[in-house]
């Protein structure tokens, strides 16, 4: 379960370039992508690490072209996997194979996304890219860049911003001014879109970062319309012992799951998106008590409620002898301003 979350500058660094005499590297017409030492940049969080290593440990992979002076595309790299290395002729640490130069005149698009595992689909390209997520399979970050720049990119790297296509959803309990004992046994979320495509082309409104996610039947998912809002238990959770509900929710663990950005209001006779919970309440004896809480389908102001990329969303469960109240708390995630290599609580 990823448990802490850490506002990571991740405008990445790459140096994979030619060697001279001296041991070093001349990078004067090599293609790297990197950070600018004095710059600030969007920044990324990503879940669960605590410093740049859960980064690192991952490679990112990379899609570009090269567009020539009569607007010809000619690709550059396909799908090229880039790594980070402790090598201390490549002082930036990340690096690829086969290295790429610059051509002298034209203008070039980038791709990539991180980790380089996630599941691409279709002929991707700088242009055209759809990446495919599964949350019965996975639980983890994914993420997204975007960058147009001429060629030789004024001397410098290519700077790869990586933006988060995915929500972050956790849920909280707490009973206060509780006589009884409540501890929480399972929970799991029924009735999401779990599957879908995240299609990046020229169609979009943004080359850089979007939140259209195709989840129907004939899409690049692949996934029966009729099946996608079905029964799945979705991110379960149980103990045997069950986890004490304490007085306050500040004093509940934080435990975010990744999800599908998605509207929670669905159709007529589809069932609403909701958490199922079960709780032992230990009075004069221990009752079992189920209970399914829809997610609320509008927000504080009345407008609907949309799970969206980069944002986190905590549902905190106020749990009394006769019922129990939902709120749910959105907090930003991946529009932050962080000084480059900056790691901050």
């Amino acid at each position: 379960m990823l448990r802490c979350f850490y506002i990571l500058c991740l405008v990445v660094s790459l140096m994979a370039c030619q060697r001279v005499d001296s041991g070093r590297y001349d990078c004067s017409d090599v293609i790297t992508f990197g950070t600018l030492s004095e710059t600030k940049s969007r920044a990324a969080t990503l879940v669960g690490s605590s410093d740049e290593a859960t980064f690192r440990s991952e490679p990112f992979s990379v899609y570009g072209d090269w567009i020539n002076s009569n607007g010809e595309r000619h690709e550059v790299f396909h799908d090229v996997k880039v790594s980070y290395t402790t090598d201390d002729d490549t002082p930036t640490g990340w690096i690829y194979d086969p290295i790429q130069y610059w051509q002298v005149v034209g203008e070039y698009e980038f791709r990539a996304y991180w980790p380089a595992s996630a599941v691409v689909l279709g002929t991707a390209t700088a242009r055209t890219l759809a990446l495919e997520y599964n949350m019965l399979q996975r639980n983890d970050d994914m993420m997204v860049a975007y960058k147009h720049c001429p060629t030789k990119n004024n001397g410098q790297p290519v700077d790869l911003s990586f933006h988060h296509t995915l929500a972050a959803v956790a849920v909280k309990f707490q009973a206060p001014n509780a006589e009884c004992e409540y501890r929480l046994k399972n929970m799991f979320f029924t009735s999401l879109n779990y599957i879908g495509a995240l299609p990046y082309d020229l169609t979009g409104t943004s080359q850089d970062v979007t939140n259209y996610w195709v989840y129907a039947d004939g899409s690049r998912s692949f996934v029966d319309e009729d099946n996608i809002m079905n029964s799945e238990r979705l991110r379960e959770w149980s103990s045997a012992d069950g986890r004490l509900i304490p007085a306050s929710a500040d004093d509940y663990p934080e435990e975010f799951d990744m999800f599908l950005p998605q509207a929670l209001a669905v159709g007529e006779g589809v069932a609403q998106p909701s958490i199922t919970f079960t709780v032992d309440v230990k009075w004069a004896t221990v009752d079992t008590v189920t209970m399914t809480v829809a997610l609320p389908t509008v927000n504080g102001a009345g407008e609907p409620m949309i799970w969206r990329a980069g944002k986190k969303y905590v549902y905190v469960i106020t749990v009394q002898p006769d019922k129990f109240d939902i709120e749910v708390r959105t907090t930003e995630w991946d529009d932050v301003d962080a000084t480059v290599g900056d790691i901050v609580l």
